[in-house]
């Protein structure tokens, strides 16, 4: 009876996606205390999540197209070009070059905001929790968060009032990571919901910085999202195809390498 009451309470979650105790105590004809201890036992099992009073069932694991290789097999070449890029940063915000910034989320721009051991003089805008969390940890840093819905587990906003906000913005610079770029200087991202987030962001941009480790040069992946000109520039390490990077600096595109 306990089995198929758990499976009971369960399925009332996944229906209602939350209930509160006296709820399930009612509808399953027993005690509050005994509910309550199901309740311990379902989210010690992952299946519910519980809050004061009741529980809500628990968030399944986010499903996505993730790309051929795992986002950490690079993480020597991710973390120097996060360095390289945040030293990049730094000379051109210090040089009085660009007035405003946008960070963008991505494991190799995560590494970037983990090197910016300086105040940034400019609001920084980010469509990241983690980053804006991370920056926000220099009280002189003042930091912009776009906003929308949280996609977990990378923890970026984004959707149609991320988008909203772009609107309002001419950003002199960004930051970006990216799930691919092919052999025509083609970006590309994992999914339709991010495409047009990302295809307004480039057109307020003045300037593009991308940060690529050598596994995503020469590659596709689901959406493209637009072409690579002389706004851009691509930070990548030293495995890099060379006659790859070549066609791109042909595209005006300005390459660094680490």
């Amino acid at each position: 009876m306990k089995n198929n009451r758990l499976e009971q309470i369960e399925w009332i979650l996944s229906v209602q996606k939350e209930a509160s105790v006296v709820e399930l105590a009612s509808m399953l004809k027993v005690s509050d205390m005994t509910i309550r201890r199901d309740l311990i036992e379902l989210e010690q099992k992952g299946v519910v999540t519980r809050y004061h009073g009741g529980a809500f069932i628990s968030a399944a694991e986010p499903k996505s197209l993730l790309p051929a290789y795992h986002p950490e097999s690079c993480p020597d070449e991710k973390a120097a070009i996060g360095r390289e890029a945040s030293r990049y940063l730094k000379e051109i915000l210090f040089g009085k070059e660009i007035n405003s910034v946008i960070l963008m989320s991505g494991s190799t721009m995560m590494e970037m905001v983990k090197c910016i051991d300086y105040t940034i003089p400019v609001t920084a805008v980010t469509d990241n929790l983690s980053i804006a969390y991370t920056l926000s940890q220099n009280a002189n840093n003042s930091v912009m968060l776009l906003g929308g819905k949280v996609y977990p587990p990378s923890m970026s906003v984004n959707g149609f009032l991320a988008e909203q906000m772009l609107n309002y913005l001419s950003v002199d610079c960004t930051f970006m990571g990216t799930s691919a770029i092919d052999g025509d200087g083609c970006l590309y991202c994992y999914d339709d919901k991010h495409a047009s987030f990302l295809e307004k962001l480039l057109l307020i941009s003045h300037r593009i910085i991308v940060l690529a480790d050598h596994t995503k040069l020469g590659a596709t992946s689901l959406v493209k999202v637009g072409l690579m000109d002389e706004s851009f520039t691509v930070i990548t390490n030293d495995k890099a195809s060379k006659p790859l990077l070549e066609k791109y600096e042909s595209m005006g595109v300005k390459i660094m390498m680490v």
